[in-house]
């Protein structure tokens, strides 16, 4: 008997939790918010930290798409400087080849030389 008794109140106490719930859930679905001052009043701190992290949110948002426009920029800012480099060692290894020089030089009267180039020793004891 004991044990019926126990069995009784719990189920009393599932009953009552369930008509809780029913009556929470069918308020919710009835739009049926019955919101005091003072309710708001409480929550005020909440709502302020959910302003927050929203403001936090799209702060970060700005700030990466910032930052990828940014990356993007200099990513084809540095693809022009290395083809430009590129295009001008060339022309400069081009115009630094001898026969090029000896060909600028040929006007003011510079001859190229055709005797190799000999090392030169000195004798110091």
């Amino acid at each position: 008997m004991g044990n019926k008794i126990i069995i009784e109140n719990e189920n009393q106490e599932n009953n009552v939790d369930n008509t809780v719930f029913t009556e929470t859930v069918k308020k919710v679905a009835d739009f049926d918010f019955n919101i005091s001052r003072s309710a708001v009043i409480n929550q005020l701190p909440f709502m302020f930290y959910c302003c927050l992290l929203i403001i936090l949110t799209i702060w970060n948002g700005h700030s990466t798409e910032k930052l990828i426009r940014y990356t993007d920029t200099m990513t084809k800012e540095n693809k022009a400087l290395r083809s430009e480099y590129i295009s001008v060692m060339s022309e400069m290894m081009s115009q630094s080849m001898q026969s090029e020089i000896a060909k600028k030089l040929n006007p003011s009267g510079i001859k190229e030389s055709k005797k190799p180039p000999q090392k030169i020793t000195s004798e110091h004891n």
